[in-house]
Order: structure tokens, then sequence, then C-alpha cells
């Protein structure tokens, strides 16, 4: 999954790279310059990469708004599960979304769902947004596991069982163990 995501990636950056070289031209008549459209070019290609994305994880191509949350996300996808792991080699649940919102925000969060839990504003379900995080209480009486909401119900996460995956709110096994939403307050640290 991630060779074929690596390679979707490049080809898009090579059709980008030549298409803009492609509209840099010279006019010789009118002695006139006219160059590389950057802002219309970095739309195709967001477009191109939200595409993706949407049929990668599931989701409307509409409810993508943070390019930088999904490009992370998509660089944990497949990664095995290991506890206390912090590494593309295994990773457990805290860890992987204190990773992408180190990478997506540019912003350190700090232990694990149980601590993340005390650290966020609580959302029920019906006002989660893209990048907000979900926790869960499975078989447990306290905060065992989160994840990073994405949009249309679906979230990625560090599964036990599959590794870093995206899965959906309202499967009957997660909507079992849901506990709240949580909004990350970045202006409070």
């Amino acid at each position: 999954m991630k060779k074929i995501a690596s390679t979707i990636t490049l080809i898009f950056t090579l059709i980008l790279l030549y298409y803009g070289s492609a509209k840099a031209q010279v006019s010789t008549n009118n002695l006139e310059v006219s160059g590389f459209n950057a802002p219309e070019e970095e739309s195709v290609f967001e477009g191109y990469l939200k595409g993706y994305y949407a049929q990668v994880f599931g989701l409307d191509i509409a409810q993508i708004l943070n390019m930088d949350l999904y490009n992370s996300i998509e660089k944990w996808l497949g990664t095995p599960y290991r506890y206390a792991g912090k590494s593309l080699e295994g990773i457990d649940c805290s860890a992987f979304v204190n990773k992408v919102y180190e990478t997506a925000y540019c912003y350190l969060l700090t232990g694990n769902s149980a601590d993340l839990f005390k650290q966020v504003t609580h959302l029920p379900k019906d006002k989660l947004q893209e990048g907000d995080l979900v926790f869960f209480k499975i078989n447990r009486k306290t905060i065992s596991h989160v994840g990073v909401y994405l949009g249309g119900s679906k979230f990625a996460h560090a599964s036990r069982s599959k590794g870093v995956i995206v899965s959906d709110l309202e499967s009957p096994y997660y909507k079992k163990y849901f506990v709240k939403g949580g909004r990350v307050n970045f202006a409070a640290n």
C-alpha cells in the first residue's frame, strides 16, 4: 500500500512538473514572458491528491480540508501495532495520534489515550470535525483507545489486530465502545 501511494504521489508530481514546464514559454513576437501560474497549478495538484485521499480513506472529496493531515496518516497506514512503539516498525494508538499531530499541525501532544482525553474539549459524535480525536473504552472502565477523526464517520487509528487503519465509528464494534470526541485547543498551550 505504501509503495502504491508513493508511486501515485511521484506520478502526480511528475505530471505537475511537466505541465508547469510546458506552460512556461517565451513569446519572441511580442517579447512577452508567460510563466508558471503557481496557485492554479497547486490547485490542480491538490485536486488530484484530494481525489486520491478520498479513495484511500473512503471519504467524500469535499470533506478533505487539511492535506497535511491525510499525508501524515497515509505515511503510517499498514504500520503494525506495537505497545509503546513509536516508529514505522510498530506504533500504538496514542503514539500514532501524537506523531500525526506533530506532522500535520506542528503540535506536540503527549501521553497515553487516557491522558489525551484529559487534554481536549469533549464533543459528542455529531459535532466532530476533521482532525478531532475520538476516544474509546474497550473492555475497560477507563479510556483505552484513541484515533483521529477524518469526517464521514471515518477515523484513523492504530488497531491492535490490524495496525494503522481507517475504520468507521458506525461499525458495531466501535459504536459499542465509543465514549466521546475531543478537540485540541491549540491556543491553550
